[in-house]
């Protein structure tokens, strides 16, 4: 963790915002990488007066959803190849592809920015995007959305916390495990309660 924290202020020491846009345009093609590291550094520039906190907001959010559509024509321009590919592994039916395409058609926005907060389908569901060559117009929007939302709040989450961050880290484990429990219960509650809505929405 300590490598992570050093690694990251270097980045944004070295580079600044052009920094903080490169490492936010990887997260968003789907790479899971810890930008949380990121925006954590930049918190700490913001509260001494080395970054803008509006700059910082806005730079994440475009470096961020340029990302998502960089993934977005890797995968539109790719698509059938990909799926070929892929195939080789998963052996899905033609028919499991089409319905996944019409489901995606009908709901990919949508599931691009609930993706962006919750995570859990936030890679296959930016390259599917692109697969199954959605509207490119709801999945900006959507995204510019979700990834707006994602970065104010990790953002503002940093600068409201900053001060507790150390005691957090000596927090015990009990504690540690116990808070990881109720975000990964809280996830799956979410995703739940998503994927209820839409057969809902489908009778």
């Amino acid at each position: 963790m300590a490598h992570l924290w050093q690694y990251s202020h270097e980045i944004i020491t070295k580079y600044g915002y052009m920094g903080l846009y490169v490492g936010l345009l990887a997260e968003g093609t789907g790479l899971p990488l810890p930008v949380e590291f990121l925006f954590m550094i930049a918190a700490y520039f913001i509260k001494i007066d080395k970054m803008s906190l509006y700059t910082v907001i806005a730079v994440s959010t475009i470096g961020n959803l340029s990302g998502n559509i960089l993934a977005y024509c890797i995968g539109y321009i790719g698509g059938p190849a990909v799926i070929k590919k892929l195939n080789k592994y998963f052996h899905i039916k033609d028919k499991e592809i089409s319905m996944m395409k019409k489901w995606f058609n009908k709901y990919g926005g949508l599931t691009n920015m609930v993706s962006r907060w919750i995570g859990i389908t936030r890679t296959p569901a930016i390259w599917a995007a692109g697969i199954f060559r959605i509207n490119i117009l709801s999945y900006t929007l959507f995204s510019f959305f979700g990834d707006f939302v994602w970065v104010v709040f990790w953002v503002m989450m940093y600068l409201k916390l900053y001060s507790e961050f150390h005691r957090f880290l000596n927090l015990g484990w009990e504690y540690k495990i116990s808070i990881l429990l109720i975000v990964v219960v809280f996830i799956i509650f979410a995703w739940k309660i998503f994927f209820n809505f839409l057969r809902k929405g489908e009778t």
